[in-house]
């Protein structure tokens, strides 16, 4: 009479026929989002460090009033002055929220597994280095440097203002002030103190369940099959589309020379407050080229801009084309290992280049509607009544920047939630090692460069040595 055999004697008997291999586990819904969010505040702070550019600039020249028009330069000069408040309002937000965002990431990656593994997780399906990452890594850190830089800057503040008023006293309003750098400098002091004592523990004891689940010898399997590949040759050379970015950046950046060359190089010195600088004349050539100055970044900021969005452009269609081949050679059991770079990139979660320009520009928008609008209404040191009249249209692009953000939001979450399948199908036709860099400490995480379940959490490497 056959026997019944139980759900680990079947788990165990199925796995036997099976090869060890990365996969990628769900996250659900929170997990998602949180992933979906650290992309698209990583493409929002580069819309604000745009914006900044755009404030430096256009500072610069009302500043030095090459606009030739007293009414646009003094607008200008309002605007951008309101503009540093709010870019620097958005960028604190933004790295608090990415900090939070981060940490909701690795939690629900670490309860994803614990959950994968309660359910009975084949152990051949070692859970991919990402999400081990995620799962080893010490909890919580971006918010713990975000807590302790706040809490210097802010208990400076306070430490500042505890003087000014011991020594010269201060009005209720003042006490309030210092009262408030002294509370915040305490609570970041709190929240820089929480991953270590609150958070660390409960994540280590979901790493030890996970662990059990998932041997040393089964994670060892999974990255042998990896470390075979790794002497493969990557592709030679940049991609189109990267020649594209990189001639873009180069043009950007000598438009930013040419700009600041034809403001700087006319003092000889630096000028005192309130006084004017000492030009200096050189010769006709470069008289001329200082001259051209605004003339040239006019140009080339424009041409950037349109190599950058041709080079995503066609980095978009390339890569579509990449899915599309690697669809079909998965199809053939016959058909030879990709390039190495090539399934590196398909491997793994990225940024959609549309979701990527539409955080970009969102936070672009966001700084300077929202600076418009705060000017309008009298909130700046002036020109009011030239923005009060753009005060529906600021708020237009207020809604529109939010509205696109979220678009990036969740158009490159479900695109990377429907690539799950696909990523899983490649890491266990073609694993590849994923690509780590070490800095001045020389310290990896462990789950970058092989088994970490069950090791301590980094690895010693060459100081500033990376994958290659």
């Amino acid at each position: 009479m056959l026997r019944k055999l139980s759900p680990e004697r079947k788990r165990s008997v199925n796995d036997s026929s099976r090869t060890w291999r990365w996969h990628e586990y769900p996250v659900g819904l929170g997990g998602e989002i949180a992933r979906a969010a650290v992309h698209a505040l990583i493409a929002f702070l580069i819309g604000l460090a745009f914006a900044f550019g755009v404030i430096l600039i256009g500072g610069i020249l009302a500043e030095e009033r090459l606009f030739d028009d007293p009414g646009l330069e003094n607008a200008i000069d309002d605007l951008a002055r309101m503009s540093v408040g709010s870019l620097m309002v958005f960028a604190v937000a933004t790295w608090f929220t990415f900090a939070l965002v981060a940490f909701l990431r690795e939690l629900t990656t670490s309860r994803a597994l614990v959950k994968a593994a309660a359910r009975g997780a084949s152990r051949h399906e070692v859970p991919a280095p990402e999400q081990v990452a995620s799962a080893t890594a010490e909890p919580a850190t971006q918010l713990t440097v975000f807590g302790w830089c706040n809490a210097a800057l802010a208990g400076m503040l306070g430490i500042v203002g505890v003087g000014i008023l011991v020594f010269d006293g201060g009005s209720s309003e003042e006490v309030l002030l210092v009262s408030l750098f002294v509370g915040y400098a305490a609570l970041m002091t709190l929240l820089a103190l929480a991953g270590p004592k609150l958070l660390t523990p409960a994540h280590e004891r979901r790493q030890a369940l996970i662990a059990a689940n998932w041997s040393s010898s089964d994670e060892a399997a999974a990255w042998k099959r990896a470390f075979r590949s790794s002497k493969e040759r990557k592709h030679r050379g940049p991609t189109l589309a990267e020649r594209f970015l990189y001639i873009a950046t180069l043009i950007l950046a000598l438009g930013f020379v040419a700009l600041q060359g034809s403001v700087t190089m006319r003092c000889g010195t630096m000028p005192g407050s309130g006084r004017q600088c000492d030009e200096v004349t050189y010769g006709s050539f470069i008289e001329q080229l200082l001259s051209w100055g605004f003339v040239i970044f006019a140009v080339l900021l424009p041409l950037a801009t349109i190599l950058a969005v041709v080079g995503i452009a066609i980095d978009w269609r390339q890569r579509r084309a990449e899915r599309a081949e690697l669809r079909k050679r998965l199809a053939d059991t016959r058909s030879g290992r990709p390039g190495r770079d090539l399934l590196a990139h398909h491997a793994q979660r990225r940024t959609h280049p549309l979701a990527l320009v539409g955080a970009a520009l969102s936070g672009i928008g966001l700084v300077f509607s929202v600076s418009a609008y705060l000017v309008g209404q009298g909130k700046g040191l002036g020109s009011e009544d030239v923005f009060a009249r753009y005060n529906t249209a600021s708020l237009a692009v207020m809604v529109a920047s939010a509205v696109l953000f979220t678009a990036a939001l969740v158009g490159n979450g479900l695109a990377n939630l429907r690539g799950r399948a696909f990523r899983n199908e490649l890491m266990a036709r073609w694993p590849t090692l994923p690509s780590w860099s070490a800095g001045e400490d020389g310290k990896v995480l462990r789950a970058k460069r092989g088994p970490a379940l069950h090791a301590p959490r980094y690895v010693k490497v060459r100081k500033n040595s990376s994958s290659g």
